[in-house]
Protein backbone atom coordinates (compact mmCIF):
# COMPACT_ATOMS: atom_id res chain seq x y z
CA UNK A 1 0.00 0.00 0.00
CA UNK A 2 2.86 2.39 0.83
CA UNK A 3 4.43 1.65 -2.54
CA UNK A 4 1.22 2.54 -4.32
CA UNK A 5 1.08 5.98 -2.61
CA UNK A 6 4.79 6.55 -3.25
CA UNK A 7 4.38 5.97 -6.99
CA UNK A 8 1.21 8.07 -7.12
CA UNK A 9 3.05 10.90 -5.32
CA UNK A 10 6.04 10.60 -7.65
CA UNK A 11 3.79 10.81 -10.71
CA UNK A 12 2.02 13.86 -9.25
CA UNK A 13 5.35 15.61 -8.59
CA UNK A 14 6.54 14.86 -12.14
CA UNK A 15 3.29 16.20 -13.58
CA UNK A 16 3.57 19.41 -11.53
CA UNK A 17 7.20 19.93 -12.57
CA UNK A 18 6.35 19.35 -16.21
CA UNK A 19 3.45 21.81 -15.98
CA UNK A 20 5.68 24.43 -14.33
CA UNK A 21 8.34 24.12 -17.03
CA UNK A 22 5.69 24.18 -19.75
CA UNK A 23 4.19 27.34 -18.28
CA UNK A 24 7.61 29.07 -18.24
CA UNK A 25 8.27 28.13 -21.86
CA UNK A 26 4.79 29.25 -22.92
CA UNK A 27 5.11 32.59 -21.07
CA UNK A 28 8.49 33.31 -22.71
CA UNK A 29 7.18 32.35 -26.16
CA UNK A 30 4.13 34.61 -25.76
CA UNK A 31 6.35 37.55 -24.74
CA UNK A 32 8.62 36.94 -27.74
CA UNK A 33 5.60 36.83 -30.01
CA UNK A 34 3.51 39.70 -28.64
CA UNK A 35 5.93 41.93 -26.67
CA UNK A 36 6.67 45.46 -27.87
CA UNK A 37 9.88 45.29 -29.92
CA UNK A 38 12.71 47.73 -29.23
CA UNK A 39 16.35 47.74 -30.31
CA UNK A 40 18.84 48.96 -27.72
CA UNK A 41 22.48 49.79 -28.40
CA UNK A 42 25.07 47.71 -26.60
CA UNK A 43 28.84 47.52 -26.41
CA UNK A 44 31.02 44.47 -26.99
CA UNK A 45 32.66 42.69 -24.05
CA UNK A 46 34.66 39.43 -23.99
CA UNK A 47 32.31 36.59 -25.01
CA UNK A 48 33.93 33.65 -23.19
CA UNK A 49 34.18 32.52 -19.60
CA UNK A 50 35.94 29.33 -18.58
CA UNK A 51 33.25 28.38 -16.05
CA UNK A 52 30.05 29.81 -17.53
CA UNK A 53 30.49 28.98 -21.18
CA UNK A 54 30.27 31.22 -24.22
CA UNK A 55 28.41 34.47 -23.81
CA UNK A 56 28.52 38.16 -24.60
CA UNK A 57 28.18 40.63 -21.77
CA UNK A 58 25.77 43.29 -22.94
CA UNK A 59 26.50 46.88 -21.89
CA UNK A 60 23.20 48.47 -22.86
CA UNK A 61 23.59 52.22 -23.33
CA UNK A 62 20.26 52.76 -21.52
CA UNK A 63 21.99 51.27 -18.48
CA UNK A 64 24.78 53.86 -18.27
CA UNK A 65 23.27 57.32 -17.83
CA UNK A 66 24.87 60.58 -16.74
CA UNK A 67 23.39 62.36 -13.74
CA UNK A 68 21.69 65.61 -14.79
CA UNK A 69 21.23 64.45 -18.38
CA UNK A 70 18.37 62.10 -17.49
CA UNK A 71 15.16 63.11 -15.76
CA UNK A 72 14.05 61.09 -12.70
CA UNK A 73 10.79 60.99 -10.76
CA UNK A 74 12.85 61.27 -7.52
CA UNK A 75 16.28 60.31 -6.15
CA UNK A 76 17.58 56.75 -6.59
CA UNK A 77 19.88 54.71 -4.36
CA UNK A 78 21.95 51.62 -5.07
CA UNK A 79 19.84 48.43 -5.39
CA UNK A 80 16.61 50.39 -6.07
CA UNK A 81 14.25 48.92 -8.63
CA UNK A 82 14.08 51.23 -11.65
CA UNK A 83 11.89 51.47 -14.73
CA UNK A 84 13.63 53.19 -17.65
CA UNK A 85 11.14 54.98 -19.89
CA UNK A 86 12.21 54.52 -23.51
CA UNK A 87 11.72 56.67 -26.57
CA UNK A 88 12.70 56.15 -30.20
CA UNK A 89 16.10 57.72 -30.85
CA UNK A 90 17.26 59.50 -33.99
CA UNK A 91 18.91 56.40 -35.46
CA UNK A 92 18.34 52.68 -35.14
CA UNK A 93 18.09 52.53 -31.38
CA UNK A 94 15.70 53.40 -28.60
CA UNK A 95 17.11 55.63 -25.82
CA UNK A 96 16.38 56.39 -22.18
CA UNK A 97 13.95 59.26 -21.59
CA UNK A 98 13.28 59.18 -17.82
CA UNK A 99 13.86 56.99 -14.74
CA UNK A 100 10.89 55.94 -12.62
CA UNK A 101 10.45 54.04 -9.35
CA UNK A 102 7.16 52.61 -10.67
CA UNK A 103 5.50 52.54 -14.06
CA UNK A 104 2.96 55.40 -14.12
CA UNK A 105 -0.71 54.48 -14.39
CA UNK A 106 -2.47 55.04 -17.72
CA UNK A 107 0.60 55.32 -19.95
CA UNK A 108 1.30 54.05 -23.43
CA UNK A 109 5.08 54.47 -23.11
CA UNK A 110 7.53 51.56 -23.13
CA UNK A 111 9.59 50.71 -20.06
CA UNK A 112 12.49 48.39 -19.31
CA UNK A 113 12.89 47.09 -15.75
CA UNK A 114 16.27 47.01 -14.02
CA UNK A 115 18.07 47.70 -10.75
CA UNK A 116 20.41 50.55 -9.85
CA UNK A 117 23.92 49.09 -9.43
CA UNK A 118 25.62 52.48 -9.07
CA UNK A 119 23.97 55.75 -8.07
CA UNK A 120 25.53 59.22 -8.49
CA UNK A 121 27.79 60.42 -5.69
CA UNK A 122 30.81 62.71 -5.31
CA UNK A 123 33.13 60.11 -6.91
CA UNK A 124 31.05 59.48 -10.03
CA UNK A 125 28.14 61.32 -11.51
CA UNK A 126 26.33 58.58 -13.40
CA UNK A 127 23.73 55.88 -12.97
CA UNK A 128 24.62 52.29 -13.79
CA UNK A 129 21.60 50.02 -14.24
CA UNK A 130 21.72 46.24 -14.34
CA UNK A 131 19.18 44.23 -16.31
CA UNK A 132 18.22 40.57 -16.06
CA UNK A 133 19.53 39.99 -19.59
CA UNK A 134 22.98 41.54 -19.31
CA UNK A 135 24.42 38.37 -20.82
CA UNK A 136 23.62 36.74 -24.11
CA UNK A 137 24.63 33.09 -24.06
CA UNK A 138 25.58 31.76 -27.46
CA UNK A 139 26.77 28.54 -29.01
CA UNK A 140 30.56 28.41 -29.39
CA UNK A 141 30.43 29.16 -33.14
CA UNK A 142 28.14 32.21 -32.66
CA UNK A 143 30.28 33.57 -29.79
CA UNK A 144 33.42 33.35 -31.93
CA UNK A 145 31.59 35.16 -34.75
CA UNK A 146 30.60 37.95 -32.37
CA UNK A 147 34.21 38.19 -31.21
CA UNK A 148 35.30 39.05 -34.78
CA UNK A 149 33.10 42.12 -35.16
CA UNK A 150 35.03 45.36 -35.11
CA UNK A 151 34.66 47.73 -32.18
CA UNK A 152 33.36 50.46 -34.50
CA UNK A 153 30.34 48.37 -35.51
CA UNK A 154 27.04 49.00 -33.72
CA UNK A 155 25.74 46.04 -31.72
CA UNK A 156 21.99 46.10 -31.11
CA UNK A 157 19.90 43.97 -28.78
CA UNK A 158 16.32 43.37 -29.94
CA UNK A 159 14.02 43.02 -26.92
CA UNK A 160 10.40 42.02 -26.62
CA UNK A 161 9.05 44.11 -23.73
CA UNK A 162 5.95 43.41 -21.67
CA UNK A 163 3.73 46.07 -20.12
CA UNK A 164 5.46 45.43 -16.75
CA UNK A 165 8.92 46.32 -18.10
CA UNK A 166 10.16 42.74 -18.24
CA UNK A 167 11.98 41.88 -21.42
CA UNK A 168 13.23 38.91 -23.38
CA UNK A 169 16.08 38.96 -25.89
CA UNK A 170 14.49 38.47 -29.29
CA UNK A 171 17.55 38.95 -31.46
CA UNK A 172 20.93 40.56 -32.06
CA UNK A 173 21.81 43.10 -34.76
CA UNK A 174 25.12 44.43 -36.07
CA UNK A 175 24.99 47.76 -37.90
CA UNK A 176 21.22 47.37 -38.25
CA UNK A 177 21.39 43.89 -39.82
CA UNK A 178 19.78 41.08 -37.83
CA UNK A 179 22.35 38.34 -37.27
CA UNK A 180 20.27 36.25 -34.85
CA UNK A 181 16.56 35.69 -34.18
CA UNK A 182 15.47 33.86 -31.06
CA UNK A 183 13.12 30.97 -31.89
CA UNK A 184 9.76 30.87 -30.07
CA UNK A 185 10.42 27.39 -28.67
Amino acid sequence: MVRKWFFAGAILVMALQTAAIGAMIYKRAMQLQSGAEVVLESGFVDPRDLFRGHYVTLRLTVGDLKFGEIETDREFSRKDLVFVELKKGDGLFWVANKLWHEIPDETDKLFIKGAITRAPNEAGQSYRIGFSYDRYFAPKKRAKELEKFRRDQKLGVVLALGKNGAGVIKGITVDGEIIYNEPLY
